[in-house]
């Protein structure tokens, strides 16, 4: 079992924040261990479909956004990556939650994963927060 919560303080809107996070388009932009992502929305704030992994291979995912909550789950259904990574969008803190099973063989190299998924969570974070900024001084 993986689990681990990363946040990252943020200067600016939090709505702007929140736009990017919720733009289901932009996860592979943002989160790298995700090469390609094909969802089709189901109902209102809920797409399921197919996730491409950096690494060879696939996984059926579920994504569910609260709008009221400001949070955005993304449900890992099966594939090398099975549970729940959650991010959710503060006044000024953007916090991603994670609590995932690998599979086998990935169960096997389970703490190398831990801290390699750690490290694509701060950078996804960080570049989501820098992507916020640049609109900001793009629309100025």
């Amino acid at each position: 079992m993986i689990e681990f919560t990363i946040c990252k303080d943020f200067n600016g809107r939090r709505d702007r924040i929140w736009e990017l996070v919720k733009d289901v388009s932009l996860i592979p932009e943002f989160w790298k261990g995700t090469r390609q992502l094909n969802v089709v929305e189901k109902s209102n704030g809920v797409y399921e479909g197919e996730v491409k992994f950096a690494f060879p291979s696939k996984g059926k995912i579920r994504i569910e956004i609260d709008e009221e909550k400001k949070t955005l789950k993304m449900i890992y259904l099966s594939g090398p990556i099975k549970g729940l990574n959650t991010i959710t969008v503060g006044e000024s803190t953007i916090c991603s939650q994670w609590n995932v099973k690998l599979t086998f063989p990935f169960n096997l190299r389970s703490n190398w994963i831990k801290d390699h998924f750690m490290s694509g969570t701060e950078h996804a974070l960080e570049r989501i927060i820098s992507t916020s900024k640049n609109q900001l001084v793009e629309k100025k």
